[in-house]
């Protein structure tokens, strides 16, 4: 039932994109046609730093948002205290190996070809059998012929890294995680075994030859926080939160981004509406029709939303639902820059643009079973912006669930993803 369940799960998982937007202001009192920028400036939030440069749980408090070009010292505190544990290790801070490898024995697993947060869900499970199986984990490339939101031209033309470490920062992984890129030579170039099955279906424990290689039919789509293998669950998250942090180049970008629509840390409400792809083959046709009402998803998020700044997270841009937000649910001002075209690097990164911007949100609300969601999730408890404990939010009623009915969240132990074959959307879960 096990190996069902995670097959089943690797099936819908496979379906789901992430999802990109870009710029409008709504503010309460105004007409959708009086939408204007907002440009102020405002103060970012700070988060108690642990002695280990481990972030606490703790509430936002003021400081400023402006990062001095000059002066990288400081620059980095601030975004250290925005986004947490997000953040790269400090310059001279030494992290010791999560484990030491067997020697010549490696492990590599192809990169997902859709969008970022499958590619991410590929790279933190097979992370984690790497270190299940003691063996140095070769970075595979990002696929040439994948998700085309991936501008692997720009990142080409600009010499980014065409790995994980595109997004990720290379020197707080190698420190982590024994590691070499799939490009390297060989320790013995001509042992190399390519299983039939993914290491999901067939532990790859058993297998004695030097180089594992899961190629793109065999290689992982799944929840590493709730993979039976990987026990206990909280020393693999812990594991993966401490080699995947977001580069300093990308905090930048998000930081600039929340200063540009006055977005205070800790101080906005940020909710995910996933449509697109999901209006026909999820919520219209399958699972929750109901998320397709403008009027009732404003209904739904109206408590929170009332008198608050609001962030919309979208592929679609739809003025209605924004309009709805003001003048039904009350909120004081909606940001949504989904219809802001964008260009280059803000064209590229928009998806990571768009999660890092809700992770110092005071409350998220999330799309059912979109990995994009999921994502932002996993990055808000990395960052300590989502305790666990907390409850977890949807756009619309969540169904019921428990750890064995669903599918497990992308890093927080004890939260869980709704069960995706339910079509009743009722109650309202929470971590622990």
């Amino acid at each position: 039932m096990i190996r069902f369940h995670v097959l089943t799960m690797r099936f819908i998982l496979l379906m789901l994109a992430s999802t990109s937007c870009r710029g409008s202001v709504l503010m309460k009192g105004s007409g959708s046609a009086e939408r204007s920028l907002v440009r102020s400036h405002k103060r970012l939030g700070s988060m108690a730093i642990a002695s280990n440069g481990q972030a606490y749980h703790g509430s936002f408090q003021s400081s400023s948002l402006r990062i001095e070009p000059n002066g990288e010292g400081r620059s980095k505190s601030k975004l250290v205290a925005l986004f947490g544990n997000l953040t790269p290790y400090a310059d001279g801070q030494n992290v010791p190996s999560a484990y030491k490898p067997i020697p010549n024995k490696t492990f590599m697993a192809d990169s997902d070809r859709e969008g970022f947060n499958n590619m991410r869900m590929c790279w933190e499970e097979a992370i984690c059998y790497a270190h299940l199986t003691r063996r140095t984990y070769r970075i595979p490339p990002l696929p040439e012929d994948g998700d085309n939101r991936m501008q692997l031209t720009l990142f080409k033309q600009s010499g980014r890294p065409l790995n994980l470490f595109n997004y990720y920062d290379e020197r707080s992984f190698k420190m982590v995680i024994p590691s070499m890129l799939a490009s390297d030579p060989l320790p013995v170039p001509d042992d190399i075994f390519k299983p039939e099955h993914s290491f999901l279906e067939d532990a790859p424990g058993k297998y004695t030859q030097s180089n594992l290689v899961y190629k793109d039919s065999t290689r992982s789509l799944g929840q590493y926080a709730g993979n039976p293998d990987l026990v206990p669950h909280k020393d693999y998250v812990r594991l993966i939160q401490s080699a995947l942090r977001v580069r300093w180049d990308l905090l930048q970008r998000a930081a600039d981004r929340l200063e540009e629509y006055g977005l205070e840390p800790g101080k906005y409400v940020c909710l995910h509406r996933r449509r697109g792809d999901f209006d026909q083959s999820y919520y219209g046709k399958k699972f929750f029709p109901d998320l397709l009402s403008n009027d009732k998803v404003v209904q739904h998020v109206a408590p929170a939303v009332k008198g608050q700044t609001v962030l919309v997270i979208t592929d679609v841009y739809d003025s209605d639902f924004l309009d709805k937000l003001v003048s039904v649910a009350g909120a004081a001002r909606v940001v949504c820059w989904a219809n802001k075209t964008v260009t280059g690097f803000d064209k590229a990164f928009s998806p990571q643009l768009d999660m890092l911007s809700a992770v110092p949100a005071e409350k998220f609300f999330a799309s059912p079973i979109s990995t994009f969601s999921w994502g932002i999730l996993r990055w808000r408890v990395q960052a300590g912006s989502h305790k666990i404990g907390s409850p977890l939010n949807f756009i619309y009623k969540t169904a019921p669930y428990t750890p064995d009915g669903g599918f497990n969240s992308p890093g927080a132990p004890g939260t869980w993803l709704l069960a995706w074959q339910s079509s009743l959307l009722q109650g309202s879960p929470k971590d622990s």
